[in-house]
């Protein structure tokens, strides 16, 4: 490893890349650079929700960000919330970009060791070059060999101990073994929680840090009004309001990308910056000789409708990006999984494997059976993709040896 702090060939991230230049007129630069490429989005027209105390961007209209001064005139009727109470809320009409002002180093507080993590407050429809650029040049990151983007619940499930044990080690072993990036959604609830135990009890046994990326609504982030300030170090609670609809980051997370559409306590801002980042990092190309550009692993641990929908996804990409379902997780991964064992070779299923999936639709998300009949659909293009690719979609095996599976198809380096 050199001194800028590149990754070892264990593929761990030393924590000397937290470390920014000494040279004040390179800084100059690089701050320049960040506050000339990146924004943030704030809402600047108070549009009445159905709870009308909170704008429909989701703050409290008492707390509402101030309206900058350009924006006061168009402001002036909305002084009359009923000249336009059915106006809809949206990110292009009702928000403003204006130079990003957080970003830096957070220190997490709360455990025996403070953890570092590089982050970012960017607008959700960033650049990914820009995005990349910043991850390699100014955070000192070298290129994955491989990118693992992790999907799942939200919502905190428990895992049973030997399939939790299981999925960790084979996670780590494929990010260790591989030099690989793996990308979350960053906050320490659902899935993203299972992985950062993983993160925790493997940063515990090894000097090295795996190079772990969440990508987070700004908007969700508990405690982000701590994180504002230009190029500076912040100690960062990890200590959640239990009344709060807000997410804490979490600690094992060695970088975050905070993605801000000027919406407050929703998710969805960081979906799209997420997606096109992974496309973008997928075309490069790690080896130029033979055209090889960066494999790109999905990994699904429980989660709801909206996981369904991000496999199809992933296998309709071109080329389509593997998946692997952890079966037992719960959920849409068990639903994924029940499909894909009794699906035949045309990615077909009989009349009986149908009706348990529908029912077990509808009881497993609280749907109609016409929202059941939707999902099926859906789960049903996710294995006609699978027989079509012959991707090693789920299975019976445990999540370590379909790991395992997926790099064994990937090219080699």
């Amino acid at each position: 490893m050199d001194s800028r702090g590149r990754r070892g060939t264990n593929g761990s991230v030393k924590r000397s890349s937290i470390k920014r230049s000494a040279s004040s007129g390179s800084q100059r630069v690089h701050r320049a650079w960040i506050e000339r490429t990146f924004q943030k989005r704030e809402c600047v027209q108070i549009i009445p929700s159905k709870d009308a105390s909170r704008c429909s961007c989701g703050q409290l209209v008492a707390q509402h960000t101030p309206i900058p001064a350009g924006a006061v005139e168009e402001m002036a009727q909305l002084v009359q919330l009923d000249v336009q109470p059915t106006e809809k809320w949206s990110v292009l009409k009702h928000t403003q970009t204006f130079s990003t002002d957080a970003y830096g180093v957070l220190e997490f507080q709360g455990g025996g060791h403070v953890n570092k993590a590089m982050y970012i407050r960017v607008s959700y429809d960033s650049k990914p070059d820009s995005l990349l650029h910043l991850m390699v040049k100014e955070w000192q990151l070298e290129l994955p060999t491989l990118l693992i983007s992790v999907h799942g619940g939200l919502q905190n499930f428990d895992l049973p101990p030997k399939l939790k044990q299981v999925f960790g080690k084979g996670l780590i072993k494929a990010a260790v073994t591989t030099g690989a990036w793996i990308f979350t959604g960053g906050v320490s609830t659902g899935v993203i929680r299972h992985v950062g135990d993983a993160l925790k009890d493997h940063s515990s046994k090894s000097r090295g840090k795996v190079c772990a990326i969440g990508i987070a609504p700004w908007g969700i982030v508990e405690n982000k009004e701590d994180l504002i300030g230009k190029d500076v170090t912040r100690p960062y609670q990890t200590m959640s309001n239990p009344l709060s609809k807000l997410s804490v980051l979490n600690s094992s997370h060695s970088h975050f990308i905070l993605s801000d559409n000027g919406t407050t306590g929703k998710y969805g801002a960081e979906v799209r910056l997420r997606r096109q980042l992974e496309k973008h990092i997928s075309l490069q190309k790690i080896n130029t000789r033979l055209g090889q550009g960066v494999p790109v692993v999905c990994l699904i641990l429980e989660g709801g409708p909206n996981v369904i929908s991000i496999v199809l996804e992933s296998l309709k990409e071109e080329p389509p990006v593997p998946v692997v379902v952890c079966d037992g997780s719960g959920r849409a991964s068990d639903i994924i999984s029940f499909a894909h064992r009794y699906c035949e070779e045309d990615g077909l299923v009989n009349e009986s494997v149908k009706d348990q999936l529908l029912v077990t639709i509808q009881k497993t998300f609280n749907y109609s059976r016409s929202q059941a009949q939707q999902i099926f659909q859906m789960v049903m293009e996710c294995m006609k993709k699978k027989a079509l690719q012959k991707l090693p979609i789920s299975g019976t095996l445990s999540p370590s040896l379909q790991l395992d599976s997926v790099l064994d198809i990937l090219p080699t380096k």
